[in-house]
């Protein structure tokens, strides 16, 4: 699709024909190279060890050993976001075409999906000393591998190598640890070093584990000897054994609900390549009737217009159903289905208490957690088409049948060609998602089966305690107003044009923001309930945890409350001094006052009320209070509801922004021809109003020393500015480049700045720390031109029109809902920043164009280049 788009551009394109690297396709490439065409296509590059084909060279006017010309590399990719392995690929290439041209490109380019085919520049030397790191090791792995061979592990690639089949049979041959069902790469790696390197050989292991593992704890090899014994033992049986394990409390078998009549058995299928955002094009669910007869039912969306009215369909039918049995729940295997109702409800800003009250009264059962907490089975695999020979399930449709229809519809979808789906290929993935409902009934009905043997055996084994999931009424009550309020800003807009003039466009982002921090605070809560039902044993692979506790004795510290410390086994952390913990279950234990990774300890700070509890495992998990942005938002939604949003009037600044203006300089442009970007900045903070005004370049162009230099002009003309970030440190670097500009051209500027902690780096002259909110606003009304501090300052309702001019630094990694609930503070807007920066880092999902706005100031909004 890029090559046609840029036929019509009007380039010319050459392609060089073949698909191998021989001395053709060499030879055709350097011609073309030589003569000087505009784009060549799969470029055969080759020197030395390393070939490879590009996917496009584009012809730029920077002299090179060619002539007049040199070439840069592009590359086109399905995923959506840029990784490490694309930017190895593209120095690799932009390597090879240095040697060539003998000019090493200056940037590369990606070009991802649903970006309009405009290339994402990457500059060649910022990962040139990554890429000759990794291509050293490269070449050092393959040359020991020449002497000494190279065994073949399993790998992600495995899955889609021609050689799969072969060196699984060697790997089987040979009885390689990989085998062990859920064994790690770590473990193999221990156990290898320990000369246990065979599935029958770590079954012979001597119970208990006496040795220390490097990484990890002992009971985890416990565990993995003990499914070795069984995948043994099982290999000359027709039906591989199981074994119970102890019943547990809140674990395994003690998950499961009592079943009822109106129980639900769900099972998706989904394509994450389709469109912007993926498609869940089937919703396949089963129930069984009065006569027990199993009834089937699906629901097909072949774009996201239907997908959002078969979720909203879907989550109705289960709420009426639910009204009538309040004990009935939803099973399904694995986590992927209550994953995905998370992402459909706040992608399309729908059903959200629904699918919320759902997720709080425990409807969703995973019968996968309930299997691996409950028993061990002598399978390779906890797949629930590996645990069917249990229960005695035989599918109607043929997997070979099913995988092959799965990947027809798959690439129909991904092409945008629904009208290629074929009839039998919808049929076969039907069955073979009605398969998987009815296996997951027929496995609910073994787990029972087991558990009731287990309590006629004299167990306890208790049920889990539900209730109806409710929100509270203040929760409830805020959802319903944030909605109405949204229906009053959309008005008549249609969610699925995609021709929206500004102000519809406008109108539909601002009420998809509205609830942004609401979503984000979704996420976070979603994740600490994901930690607090993991076992110790899975918290230690998990970065956010420390597992495998062992108390070794009280720390001498000040306060009231005892530190106390603990040994914990060889295991990836990254949980930083201050953060507050939980103990394994979720419930509240104290701070983390010091990790150590040398000696493999932690000191732990406890409350009053958690100075006896001694945990196995902590986790982290914090909540930043949201509230006075959320409030800033609904403010300047309450306006634009009422008032529209155009014109003149309050939330100017956010209007202007979100239409999307450009800034309002009368004739003047926004940067004359021969004019600097300084200049520019320094002429249009000579203006009155402006509007938004976007200062972007990569790093190293002067963002900051013009930003800082416009602040200084501001307030030589009288203007009170404010200054704001994600970070302390950013909003320092910038208040402090504008004390130090301000001091050379001799201006008298003071400033005050709202902190949180003492800052590390040192105060320039002139500004007043503070961590009073109060006190920044009197010290503007005062002596101080300038204030400077978080979003959580300037979305203070005090801070409506406290400046004249509010700058972002970073601002492309500010999401574009604070820019909004910031942007009352002044009337004009100054965003600095590189559009080709990450935006600020997200937990939830959320409405498209909700959350980044990158692209807006790289595209859509003019402003100094």
């Amino acid at each position: 699709a890029y090559i046609e788009y840029l036929k019509d551009q009007g380039e010319q394109v050459t392609i060089i024909e073949g698909v191998g690297v021989d001395d053709s396709s060499v030879a055709d490439t350097v011609a073309a190279m030589c003569a000087g065409d505009q784009v060549i296509c799969q470029a055969a590059l080759r020197h030395g060890r390393f070939a490879g084909r590009a996917d496009i060279l584009r012809r730029v006017d920077e002299p090179s050993a060619l002539g007049g010309w040199s070439y840069g590399v592009t590359d086109t990719k399905l995923a959506r976001d840029t990784r490490s392995g694309t930017i190895l690929q593209l120095s690799l290439y932009s390597d090879l075409v240095g040697v060539l041209q003998d000019k090493l490109p200056e940037l590369m380019y990606v070009v991802a999906p649903w970006t309009e085919f405009e290339p994402q520049p990457y500059r060649t030397s910022d990962y040139a000393a990554y890429y000759r790191f990794i291509r050293y090791w490269l070449e050092a792995s393959v040359d020991r591998a020449a002497t000494s061979g190279v065994y073949p592990d399993p790998k992600e690639h495995c899955n889609v190598c021609r050689w799969s089949d072969q060196c699984s049979a060697r790997r089987r041959e040979d009885d390689h640890l990989c085998l062990v069902a859920g064994i790690s790469t770590s473990q193999i790696t221990e156990l290898t070093e320990r000369s246990i390197d065979r599935t029958a050989r770590l079954a012979m292991e001597p119970l208990p584990i006496t040795w220390h593992p490097k990484r990890g704890a002992q009971s985890s090899y416990a565990r993995i000897r003990e499914q070795a014994r069984l995948q043994v033992v099982s290999r000359d049986r027709a039906i591989p054994v199981y074994e119970t394990l102890p019943p547990e409390p809140e674990t395994g078998l003690a998950l499961l609900p009592e079943p009822t009549a109106r129980d639900i058995f769900l099972d998706l299928e989904g394509d994450p390549f389709v469109g912007r955002a993926g498609l869940e094009y089937l919703i396949g669910y089963l129930t069984v009737d009065e006569n027990g007869q199993e009834d089937y039912s699906t629901l097909w969306a072949f774009t996201q217009e239907v997908e959002k009215r078969n979720f909203e369909e879907f989550v109705d039918w289960v709420m009426e159903r639910w009204a009538e049995c309040p004990d009935l729940h939803i099973y399904h295997f694995a986590p992927y289905e209550p994953s995905a109702f998370k992402r459909l409800m706040c992608r399309y800003a729908t059903r959200e208490e629904e699918v919320d009250r759902m997720l709080r009264a425990g409807l969703f059962v995973d019968l996968y957690r309930v299997v691996r907490g409950g028993l061990r089975a002598g399978i390779e695999s906890y797949s629930i088409k590996q645990l069917e020979q249990f229960f005695a399930f035989t599918r109607e449709v043929p997997l070979s049948a099913a995988n092959s229809a799965l990947f027809a519809m798959s690439r129909a979808l991904e092409f945008g060609d629904a009208e290629a789906i074929e009839e039998n290929d919808k049929e076969t993935v039907a069955g073979y998602n009605r398969d998987d409902c009815a296996s997951t009934l027929h496995l609910r009905d073994w787990l029972e089966s087991i558990r009731s043997q287990l309590v006629a055996e004299g167990e306890t084994i208790a049920r889990p305690v539900f209730d109806d999931g409710a929100a509270s009424e203040k929760i409830s009550e805020r959802q319903m107003m944030i909605q109405a309020l949204a229906e009053r800003i959309t008005g008549d807009v249609d969610p699925w044009e995609n021709d929206k003039d500004p102000q519809q466009y406008g109108r539909w982002v601002l009420a998809n923001v509205l609830d942004w921090h609401h979503r984000e605070e979704k996420a976070t809560w979603w994740e600490y309930f994901r930690l607090s039902e993991l076992s110790v044993e899975e918290l230690t692979n998990e970065r956010a945890a420390l597992a495998s506790l062992e108390f070794i004795g009280v720390v001498d510290a000040p306060g009231r409350t005892p530190v106390h410390r603990y040994r914990f086994p060889t295991q990836e952390t990254n949980l930083p001094n201050g953060q507050p913990l939980r103990a394994e279950g979720g419930d509240r234990l104290g701070d983390l006052v010091s990790l150590n990774t040398e000696n493999y300890t932690v000191d732990i700070k406890k409350r009053r009320d958690t100075a006896d509890v001694h945990p196995a495992a902590v986790f982290t998990h914090d909540h930043v209070n949201t509230n006075v942005l959320q409030e800033a938002l609904l403010s300047l939604g309450k306006y634009v509801a009422d008032h529209g949003i155009a014109g003149d009037g309050a939330y100017r600044a956010a209007r202007e922004l979100l239409l999307r203006k450009v800034p309002s300089l009368g004739d003047e442009p926004i940067r004359a021809s021969g004019e600097t970007g300084l200049d520019a900045a320094l002429r249009i903070a000579g203006k009155g109003d402006f509007g938004v005004l976007p200062i972007q370049g990569p790093p190293g162009t002067g963002k900051t020393y013009t930003a800082a230099r416009m602040i200084c002009e501001l307030v030589r003309k009288g203007r009170r500015v404010g200054i704001t970030a994600n970070s302390h440190k950013v909003i320092a670097n910038l208040l402090g480049e504008a004390m130090n500009a301000a001091e050379v051209s001799s201006l008298d500027l003071r400033a005050v700045r709202k902190i949180t902690n003492q800052p590390e780096e040192e105060t320039p002259q002139g500004v007043t720390l503070t961590k009073d909110n109060g006190e920044v606003f009197q010290e503007l009304e005062g002596s101080c031109q300038v204030a400077a501090g978080t979003a959580w300052l300037w979305a203070r309702p005090e801070a409506l029109e406290t400046v004249d001019v509010l700058v972002v630094d970073e601002a492309a990694q500010m999401s574009l809902t604070n820019v909004l609930a910031v942007s009352h503070a002044g009337r004009n807007l100054v965003l600095v920043g590189d559009p080709q920066q990450l935006d600020q880092p997200t937990q939830g999902v959320h409405p498209r164009k909700s959350a980044g706005y990158g692209d807006w100031l790289g595209r859509s909004v003019a402003g100094i280049c």
